[in-house]
């Protein structure tokens, strides 16, 4: 191989390392859509293939060189450190196609080791390439100035860039006597939602259990429908001529942008549940807002979950494993399922199917009511039981999610088997926490509220919500599940007291910070908001 044709190989094997890279980084964009990501890892992957084959081709090359003399103690100093470099490159390439072929959930692993790749690279094709230029080009030459030129360049250009980005400009803390919180910007995205709602229409349903029912609905064409694998919707029902809202966990995997499923299971006396399990027909039409909710899988932190579901906590679970699924993530996933007879454990067939497909996947049902035929787990949930079958304690994301009571106690049980608090994610599920007819407020008078931003005092009823008094009195405050769970209206507040019926929407930095939800929020007294 001539010396013009070397460097010409060096530069394309650097440039599709860098190549590589970029593509690499791009595939992990969270903002990406399922088909680009695809495409960008197949791209990789091609890429990959090729810088493998070339970097054969070379090290073939340099071999025939050393033919007869051996890596000895005569070699010129670069030239060993051109083998050296080879040498280092080779397990690096290979603990990469390991990783990438067998543990895919280890993105910062494969991040880390293609930048590592590209840099070694760099050195591999520079260092012949510059000692080649040197030994050839007389002093004031053509090839010495050009080479110089574009060192020159590229670090002018490194340098253009840092000052740059030092140049952007930073927020103001010396606008306003008050600070936003950041913990509020995890909720910016729900606002948007909140105030774009989707009209949805049922295509059909699928009986799950005998109280149990999957509903699909298609998402209009135009809507661009984005959620995360646990997060829900809130649904304007509309029964008997009377406007309810409720929530419901997307139970379908967010991969199918184009339909949407929930599986709402009956409740007696729940007029919402009666209606989808017992009247709603497709052709029904109902508006939807969302997704919400910070209860959710995310394969780039949760590198191997475990799923504790009571009932119709499930639904969340089954939304995370079909889109592991769709993906074929290689996320190890156990799921523990407590129901009470075996009549009631839902997505029994999709479980099956899923323990097929997945091959990291098991779970295991446990029955508080057993039939006499039934010979699996019986009995509530023990740390005997989760213990046999979740052998790494220390590692996984848990998430749970059931009625009160079974996630605080699952949640008690895990901690005693010395599971960290921030490993442990848990769901409000049918919880009727909300409700306050069984906390009568004592008659109080008007009580003053006052909107900072919007420059209004106004006078309300101590039955009011802060959501119904910004909404009487024109101030915007966004909104979105009416509940106190997704946090879309999540507003601080900077002085008075505020009797808030659920928080399950805020997140620890907000409620540090003096957040409330106006939603589910009264006034005790004068109340200034920052709204």
């Amino acid at each position: 191989m001539s010396n013009i044709s070397a460097i010409v190989a060096g530069v394309a094997f650097v440039t599709l390392a860098a190549t590589n890279v970029v593509v690499m980084l791009e595939a992990s964009q969270p903002s990406r859509n399922t088909m680009t990501r695809n495409r960008l890892i197949a791209a990789h992957r091609a890429g990959g293939y090729l810088f493998v084959i070339l970097l054969c081709i070379m090290a073939y090359s340099m071999s025939q060189r050393l033919v007869g003399v051996g890596i000895s103690g005569h070699l010129p100093t670069h030239l060993v450190l051109h083998i050296v470099l080879v040498l280092i490159l080779v397990p690096l390439l290979f603990l990469k196609i390991l990783i990438a072929r067998r543990y895919k959930q280890s993105h910062s692993s494969l991040k880390a080791l293609g930048i590592a790749i590209f840099i070694i690279s760099f050195a591999l094709v520079s260092i012949p390439t510059l000692s080649e230029i040197l030994r050839s080009a007389s002093p004031g030459s053509l090839g010495l100035r050009l080479a110089t030129g574009l060192i020159v360049t590229v670090c002018l250009v490194q340098c253009a860039l840092v000052f740059k980005k030092r140049k952007h400009p930073r927020p103001s803390v010396e606008s306003s006597s008050v600070q936003e919180t950041p913990a509020l910007a995890t909720s910016l995205s729900n606002r948007e939602n909140a105030k774009d709602p989707m009209n949805l229409l049922l295509a059909q349903t699928e009986r799950q259990t005998h109280d149990t029912k999957t509903l699909r609905f298609d998402v209009p064409k135009e809507r661009r429908f984005r959620a995360k694998p646990g997060q829900f919707l809130t649904f304007q029902w509309t029964i008997d001529g009377q406007r309810v809202m409720r929530s419901y966990t997307i139970s379908s995997s967010p991969i199918h942008g184009n339909y949407v499923e929930i599986t709402p299971k009956r409740a007696e006396n729940g007029c919402v549940s009666v209606f989808l399990n017992e009247r709603a027909k497709p052709g029904l039409r109902v508006e939807a807002r969302g997704p919400y909710g910070s209860f959710y899988f995310d394969e780039t932190v949760h590198k191997g979950i475990v799923l504790i579901a009571a009932g119709s906590g499930i639904t969340p679970m089954i939304s995370m494993l079909r889109y592991i699924d769709d993906l074929k993530l290689s996320t190890p996933v156990t799921l523990l399922y407590c129901v009470r007879t075996a009549a009631d454990i839902i997505f029994q067939s999709e479980l099956a199917r899923l323990e097929r497909s997945l091959p990291n996947f098991k779970y295991e049902v446990c029955l508080s009511q057993p039939e006499p035929a039934w010979k699996g787990h019986t009995g509530r949930l023990t740390g005997e039981f989760i213990s046999q079958h979740v052998i790494d304690l220390n590692s996984p994301t848990f998430f749970l999610c059931g009625p009160k009571g079974f996630m605080d106690n699952a949640r008690q049980i895990l901690s005693a088997l010395g599971v960290q608090q921030e490993r442990i994610l848990q769901e409000s599920f049918g919880e009727s926490k909300r409700s306050t007819e069984s906390r009568p407020r004592e008659a109080r008078p008007a009580e003053t509220v006052v909107f900072l931003h919007s420059e209004k005092v106004c006078q309300v009823s101590a039955e009011c919500t802060l959501l119904d008094v910004a909404e009487k009195n024109g101030v915007q405050i966004p909104y979105g599940c009416r509940q106190g769970l997704c946090g879309t209206c999540a507003t601080r507040v900077l002085s008075g007291r505020v009797q808030m019926d659920a928080e399950d929407g805020l997140t620890a930095e907000q409620k540090n910070a003096g957040y409330v939800l106006p939603c589910v929020s009264r006034a005790e007294g004068t109340v200034v908001l920052m709204a």
